[in-house]
């Protein structure tokens, strides 16, 4: 067999081992629509760009010439012109209201609450009678001390007999003592009787006098039995009820009955700071107002003053007295107390918008003649939360800046609009003088 009718052959036995994978209509080279495509999309995103640079170099180009514009041109501040603050002004101080006496009634004799005639809130005059005691063991006592005095009397009476017929006797012997009848030993026997019965008198008179002064004192107990107010007020607390056993005194054992408090007036009491310590004066007038009574002052004057500042807050306490004759105003309120205070040197007072808080303390932007700004450092006296007052750093009519940002720096310059909030602030009226010129013409 030859060597080509074996190649044939084996051919025709195994076809499977020469079969190709490769598709019957594939192509080699990539087709000429997927290139222009792509060449199509790659165009598109170069002209994109392209105008994109140019849009941006354009708005680039327009913010240079508006910043250029805007550097050239000053920024616009608001201003106002320094004005010297009130010489009247008024400062506000919390204040507590007390009673103007307050106290805490006790039982000065003991026994049983047999009844009670006040309550809380009820309003009493002086002597009006409180509460009622029995005191049968104290009732007891005074009957034995008035038999004890009865018979006091009665020794009394037999000591004054004795007396008086001691005396009898010795006037005999001392007649007969001349004319030899009698001996003198006799005679001083009988002064001497004299002598005693007239002490054994005088003994049974003292007696008497312990005894009636026994009685009195147990009277004035049996007068506590009638619990009475010692002045006119209010009942604040009713501590006992009927039955309860109290006991004379007031110790910390003992009970109490009623607590009473008169308002007609009221103590204010309120701690002033140290730094308008010299403004404070006895006498001097100051208004009182309560949150709860919107639109009321209540006038009172400073009664005294403690002359003596305290150790820890550094304050002074004053009290204030504020008449009450309705009893608006209850022991125990917070009240806010406004002092006036003439000042002979007022400060200057600019609105609280010109204040400016750098790395140099609080200063105020002042703008000058050629419309530049100059920052100036101030001292604070006063912050009233609208307007500040200053004592240094500032002159009267200068002209300083409002809401200064913190791009604007000293020496720049600024385009200033005149304000004038505070045009006529050299004669503002005082809250607390018109409160007091109201009261007085009421």
């Amino acid at each position: 067999m030859t060597d080509e009718s074996e190649k044939s052959a084996a051919s025709e036995v195994s076809p499977v081992e020469h079969h190709s994978h490769v598709p019957v209509h594939y192509a080699r080279s990539t087709p000429w629509g997927v290139i222009l495509f792509a060449g199509i999309i790659a165009i598109g995103l170069c002209v994109v760009f392209v105008r994109g640079q140019r849009l941006r170099k354009h708005a680039e180009a327009d913010l240079a010439g508006k910043s250029s514009r805007f550097d050239e041109q000053a920024p616009t501040v608001d201003t106002v012109h320094v004005l010297p603050a009130p010489s009247e002004t008024t400062l506000v101080l919390p204040g507590e209201a007390r009673s103007f006496y307050e106290t805490t009634i006790f039982a000065r004799t003991s026994g049983y609450v047999s009844k009670w005639l006040v309550d809380i809130g009820d309003r009493v005059k002086e002597g009006h009678a409180l509460a009622l005691i029995e005191t049968p063991e104290l009732d007891d006592q005074m009957a034995a001390s008035k038999a004890k005095l009865d018979a006091l009397k009665s020794e009394v009476h037999v000591s004054e007999t004795t007396a008086n017929f001691a005396k009898v006797s010795f006037d005999r012997w001392e007649a007969a003592a001349p004319e030899g009848a009698v001996s003198h030993q006799e005679r001083d026997q009988k002064k001497s009787e004299l002598d005693a019965s007239l002490a054994r008198l005088e003994a049974s008179k003292a007696q008497v006098a312990l005894g009636q002064a026994d009685v009195q004192r147990l009277t004035t107990l049996i007068g506590f039995k009638k619990v009475v107010a010692p002045f006119e007020g209010t009942i604040t607390q009713r501590h006992v009820d009927v039955g309860a056993l109290v006991t004379a005194g007031s110790t910390t054992n003992t009970s109490p009955l009623f607590s009473i408090s008169q308002s007609s007036r009221i103590r204010v009491f309120v701690d002033v700071p140290q730094s308008v310590v010299p403004y404070i004066k006895v006498g001097m007038e100051v208004a009182a107002t309560a949150h709860e009574y919107p639109g009321r002052k209540f006038i009172g004057k400073v009664d005294r003053t403690a002359e003596s500042m305290d150790m820890n807050s550094k304050s002074l306490r004053v009290q204030v007295l504020v008449p009450n004759e309705d009893h608006t105003l209850l022991p125990g309120m917070y009240l806010q107390v406004a002092f006036q205070k003439t000042r002979k040197k007022p400060p200057l007072r600019v609105p609280a918008g010109a204040l400016c808080f750098r790395t140099g303390g609080p200063q105020v932007g002042v703008v000058t003649a050629d419309h530049r700004i100059e920052f100036h450092d101030v001292t604070i006296v006063r912050d009233m939360g609208d307007f500040i007052e200053v004592d240094t750093g500032l002159l009267p009519n200068d002209s300083v800046a409002l809401n200064v940002g913190n791009d604007i720096n000293n020496g720049d310059r600024v385009d200033p609009h005149d304000l004038d909030p505070v045009a006529d602030s050299s004669t503002p009226k005082s809250p607390l003088t018109a409160a007091l010129n109201e009261a007085k013409l009421r």
